[in-house]
């Protein structure tokens, strides 16, 4: 009778080791092998990101102790390989870019107003490394698009100060443009960003050769629907190709760990059901009628 209570016994605690087994098996290595991996990623890119938006808060309120350590730290975290692999390389060497010009400007004693273009470029990047479907640069299509309208509305202006007009509105387009360059670049690459860029670039030297006597009228008017779609396919190319995030995806359902699971179950339950009819009687002996 003992026998029939132990071999269920030991097959349930076999199989609540499996069970076990498969699940913390499934948690470390995942799908990809590489979860634990991408959970220090993740934590690693979080810290930057927190060390941005610090730098960032520094520049707001001209703080410059707290922007030379949250500097530092944000230069340490740089360095470590799980966070310089996340993103584009173009869009890493245009943060070092940034990061040197907050140094030169933290060193000649700036205020926080002469870097603070730097450091939001910065924390709009490191946003795009932790949310890259979500990002906050992506919110600056309707920014943009309205920026252009703006343009366009002052080019057709019936006033001869038509490109006068044009080119004012087209600093805040600039501003609004480079802001999110580092962002754009460091999630998919910088081609897009700076087609935008070049485009915008050379809509300015149009508009300032007219305001300077010249009669380039038409080739405005055609860079400008250029640069419509070229800002068009910079938001739509950026949700297309957004990096992975970097936290790894739920492993999906093992058939073997729920197979385990309920062996787990079906044994105990015979393994009580043996001890309680060995509880009723221990030698088997049945009473006589």
């Amino acid at each position: 009778m003992k026998i029939r209570i132990m071999i269920p016994f030991v097959l349930c605690i076999v199989m609540t080791i499996g069970s076990a087994g498969a699940v913390w098996g499934n948690t470390i290595f995942g799908p990809s092998g590489n979860s634990l991996i991408a959970g220090s990623e993740a934590n690693m890119l979080a810290s930057l990101d927190e060390a941005a938006a610090s730098l960032y808060e520094a520049a707001y309120t001209n703080n410059r102790q707290a922007a030379f350590l949250k500097l530092q730290r944000f230069n340490q975290l740089t360095k470590q390989a799980s966070v310089s692999g996340s993103g584009s390389q173009a869009g890493w060497e245009a943060i070092n870019e940034a990061v040197a010009q907050i140094e030169q400007a933290l060193v000649r004693g700036e205020p926080g107003s002469g870097w603070l273009m730097a450091a939001t470029r910065i924390k709009l990047s490191t946003d795009a490394l932790v949310r890259p479907e979500h990002a906050l640069w992506l919110q600056y299509e309707s920014i943009l698009l309205h920026d252009w309208t703006r343009v366009q509305q002052s080019w057709k202006r019936s006033t001869d100060d038509g490109a006068l007009a044009a080119s004012a509105a087209m600093d805040s387009l600039n501003e609004h443009l480079n802001r999110i360059e580092l962002a754009a670049s460091i999630q998919f690459g910088d081609t897009a960003i700076d087609e935008a860029l070049v485009r915008a670039h050379y809509t300015n030297l149009l508009l300032d050769g007219i305001i300077d006597g010249g009669s380039n009228g038409e080739r405005v008017n055609k860079s400008l629907d250029a640069l419509r779609d070229k800002l068009v396919q910079l938001f739509d190319e950026g949700r297309e190709t957004a990096v992975l995030p970097v936290v790894a995806p739920a492993a999906s359902t093992n058939p073997i760990s729920w197979a385990l699971f309920l062996g787990t179950i079906i044994c105990a339950v015979l393994t009580y059901s043996s001890w309680r009819k060995y509880q009723r009687s221990p030698y088997g002996i049945k009473p006589l009628k």
